[in-house]
């Protein structure tokens, strides 16, 4: 393990946890394959390779540190309460049980694991916040994959109404939403710049200069066409009209869009009426 080291490191993110007692193995052994587990998926959904080596030079009191930890803490005893109370015996399966301790129900270790899965997408929603400040994580190859949409934090659950298992919800939502968005760019917005709309969501200092006012307006109005698309409404064409009239009025600002072939599909041939022409209207 390389970022949370001992069973008082562990115990910083699960309060409830009994102390280990004389002679009895530390709860952080017990969990460890799932701590490892937990790990590598943070690492390969998260952190990445390119920023790997600076995540864990950071000192354990960094927010984003700390927010990882928890991460992996929760979701290390997520994969892990089904087995914890089973042992295996020369005739199967067995319930850890003692006078003291007396097996939880099967609902309440459903409670728990849904409780656990609850504190760890909070933890994923600050945690990507401070990757979204951090200079070095912004160049890798993880963030191009959050910001490749207008939604690159797991709110999209929230906007969608959604407030369970908002980090699993997030990715069947964040693929319909990418589909949603390609339609708008090509159709409505170009490509080149739905591009630099989706890198403003995180990346944009909101100065108020027009250019920012103009921006922010379009990308909290796409935002909200495509939510209301993911939650199995017709798309707004209207509403999609009405920004590419905005940005037609201010091309420049829209640079991107004005100078797309997208933008071509708003501004068709005039037709000039010549008496050399085959035909010719008097």
């Amino acid at each position: 393990m390389r970022i949370i080291t001992s069973d008082n490191d562990l115990r910083r993110y699960l309060p409830n946890a009994f102390d280990t007692v004389e002679g009895e193995a530390p709860f952080y052994d017990k969990v460890l394959p799932w701590m490892e587990a937990a790990e590598r998926w943070l690492f390969m959904q998260f952190i990445g390779d390119e920023f790997a080596d600076s995540f864990i030079a950071m000192e354990d009191d960094e927010p984003l540190k700390m927010t990882a930890c928890s991460v992996v803490a929760h979701e290390a005893l997520m994969r892990a309460v089904p087995s914890l109370d089973l042992v295996l015996t020369p005739n199967g399966f067995g319930i850890v049980s003692n006078q003291n301790v007396a097996p939880a129900s099967r609902d309440r270790v459903v409670r728990l694991v849904n409780s656990l899965e609850a504190s760890r997408d909070i933890a994923i929603e600050q945690m990507l916040q401070y990757l979204f400040q951090s200079e070095r994580w912004f160049a890798t190859s993880k963030r191009r994959w959050f910001t490749a949409t207008l939604f690159p934090n797991i709110d999209l659950a929230n906007l969608c109404g959604i407030a369970e298992k908002r980090w699993a919800n997030y990715l069947a939502l964040r693929l319909k939403a990418v589909e949603v968005e390609q339609r708008i760019a090509e159709e409505y917005i170009s490509p080149e710049q739905m591009d630099v709309l989706r890198g403003e969501v995180i990346g944009i200092d909101w100065s108020f200069t027009v250019s920012d006012r103009l921006h922010l307006r379009v990308i909290e109005q796409l935002r909200s066409i495509v939510v209301n698309v993911l939650q199995g409404n017709m798309l707004d064409i209207q509403g999609l009209r009405d920004i590419v009239d905005l940005m037609r009025k201010n091309e420049e600002y829209f640079a991107e869009f004005a100078g797309s072939d997208t933008a071509k599909l708003f501004t068709p041939p005039i037709f000039e009426n010549k008496k050399r022409a085959h035909g010719y209207w008097f």
